[in-house]
């Protein structure tokens, strides 16, 4: 007598209510409340900045600006050049603020306040 292994289906069928939950029931639910879908568009236009910013460095996309545009239509959102140049502007000001921080292996810094 041979066994059917229905595990492969039932983790599909998981999957397709998780992506369709994901894709579906969260932003409506979120379209729903002004100050989150703002969040959420700003949050959009800053990944897709920083992702443009990627792909131009590698030379997969020529035009950065109408990439994100072109990535904010496919999306159904419609953003002046004035927020996305915001958030260019942000993400440059993060990277010259941006320090690295050199930790040594050695022992842990002394507290001087410490007097144990």
């Amino acid at each position: 007598m041979s066994q059917i292994d229905l595990t492969p289906i039932f983790q599909a069928v998981i999957a397709l209510l998780a992506a369709l939950i994901t894709a579906r029931l969260i932003p409506w639910i979120k379209a729903h409340t002004t100050t989150q879908q703002r969040a959420n568009v700003a949050m959009l236009v800053n990944t897709l900045v920083y992702a443009a910013e990627q792909l131009y460095s590698t030379q997969a996309i020529p035009d950065r600006m109408q990439w994100v545009r072109g990535e904010l239509l496919k999306r159904g959102y419609t953003v002046d050049a004035a927020e996305i140049e915001a958030a260019v502007k942000q993400m440059k000001l993060s990277e010259a603020f941006s320090v690295e921080v050199d930790v040594d292996e050695g022992d842990p810094p002394t507290d001087p306040g410490n007097t144990k």
